[in-house]
């Protein structure tokens, strides 16, 4: 797979015509117990087996899952200290649409944590999702992630064994895969929207005559976003979700960026006055904003002819340069950490880097044969999903910036890449039946 910069150059050149607290820098596994308490019903049960799915993921716990009576008892609890197993979770049903969670010292018999859960959505699962998110904090003293959804493209044959990328999308972890989009065409660079009330997957399709921005929500109703000409790719949106910036090449040549706010879309320039060279002069792609809005990252060759990393802060209209040499693609913003991912060859590989943006430093996270491209950053800030492409294969995968492991999300048979993170929705988005948006 080529990156991003590579894949617009090219299509330049032929489309435009505490006690039992547990940290989680601690990575001794803990015992914990899921405990279902009073009935015994299917749905508690089902939610049980996936919060017990969502705890063990990270590698810190060791779970299981055991029945309770109708009551608690604290010689019950604390029976479960003498088994060494500090913690335990409780998950009863109040009413048909409540379930309660409650984190439990089991030295002291004593509630840490607890609340009554209204299902949201459908999906048990998703119930069980939004329940982790709840009790992880409680458990690790870190944000929870996993109520998130991840999205790729896929290589698949279509007509006349044409190869074609559909869009998919998993739960965190790479499991219950899901087809958004299937159209018998070239789909690629997904991105998710920041409004918590309605899921929309944006990504770039391939026509005729030029490469269009389009978006699908859940029910796989899609629309064209913009039928500019050339290519129109990459939306990043602010948390409110009322600023945009993406980058369009609009038939000129050059990609550039447009931002958008209150209804009103502006090209980004500037002139660098000691040199003279401008930003309309090179290939601007691959934009981030910060959280407010008041800053937008991106990736550009204006000044070197060499993709840099970059920052412009908007109110100010200043530019600044974060990389220095090389070939460097792709930033990812994450508002957690104050801190920006992007990838970056060393020795002819694409490798990823990390930049803290309060401290300036850069630091090297990957070192291994493959080049890791296209890096996107779960909300939560400690874990990080990209493209692995090595001998002709691509695979999504995670890495665990707390314990520096590396979880492969797709099969190895499959060719998989552009991953992107979406923040966390009210309800846990599920792909129904498709449909045509108005």
């Amino acid at each position: 797979m080529i990156t991003l910069f590579l894949f617009f150059a090219f299509l330049f050149s032929t489309v435009c015509a505490q006690d039992v607290s547990v940290h989680a820098q601690s990575y001794a596994k803990v015992n914990l117990t899921i405990g279902i308490v009073g009935e015994q019903n299917d749905m508690l049960k089902q939610i049980a087996t996936q919060l017990n799915k969502n705890i063990t993921w990270s590698g810190q716990f060791d779970v299981q899952v055991v029945p309770f009576g109708e009551q608690l008892s604290k010689k019950r609890i604390t029976q479960l200290f003498k088994e060494n197993t500090p913690l335990a979770v409780f998950l009863s049903v109040t009413d048909k649409d409540t379930i309660e969670w409650r984190v439990y010292d089991t030295m002291r018999a004593q509630m840490v944590a607890g609340k009554k859960y209204k299902k949201r959505g459908e999906l048990v699962r998703g119930w069980a999702h939004n329940i982790a998110d709840n009790v992880w904090p409680v458990l690790t003293g870190q944000q929870g992630f996993f109520s998130t959804k991840i999205a790729f493209a896929q290589t698949t044959k279509g007509p006349k064994g044409k190869s074609i990328k559909h869009i998919y999308v998993a739960d965190y972890d790479g499991s219950n895969k899901e087809l958004l989009v299937d159209t018998p065409t070239v789909n690629v660079a997904p991105r998710w929207n920041a409004d918590k009330n309605n899921p929309l997957l944006f990504y770039s399709e391939y026509t005729n005559t030029n490469i269009r921005l389009m978006v699908s929500d859940t029910k796989k109703r899609r629309k064209a976003v913009t039928n500019a000409d050339g290519v129109t790719m990459l939306p990043a949106f602010t948390r409110d979700g009322k600023k945009v910036v993406y980058c369009s090449s609009r038939g000129d040549g050059n990609c550039q960026l447009y931002f958008y706010k209150k209804g009103k879309l502006r090209r980004v320039a500037f002139k660098d006055k000691k040199t003279g060279k401008s930003l309309l002069d090179g290939n601007n792609i691959s934009p981030t904003i910060s959280a407010d809005g008041k800053t937008i990252y991106f990736c550009s060759d204006f000044q070197t002819g060499r993709p840099q990393i970059y920052v412009y802060h908007i109110r100010k209209r200043k530019l600044e340069r974060l990389t220095q040499g090389g070939y460097c693609a792709s930033p990812s913003y994450c508002e957690k950490r104050n801190a920006l991912a992007y990838a970056k060859i060393v020795g002819g590989t694409m490798q990823l880097f990390v930049y803290d943006l309060g401290k300036k430093t850069h630091t090297q996270i990957t070192k291994d044969a493959g080049n890791k491209e296209e890096c996107s950053w779960s909300p939560c800030g400690n874990y990080l999903v990209f493209s692995v492409e090595h001998r002709d294969k691509s695979r999504i995968a995670m890495r665990n910036l707390l314990t520096k492991k590396r979880i492969y999300l797709t099969a190895r048979s499959d060719y998989c890449c552009y991953p992107a993170w979406s923040s966390y929705y009210a309800k846990f988005p599920a792909v129904s039946r498709r449909q045509i948006m108005s």
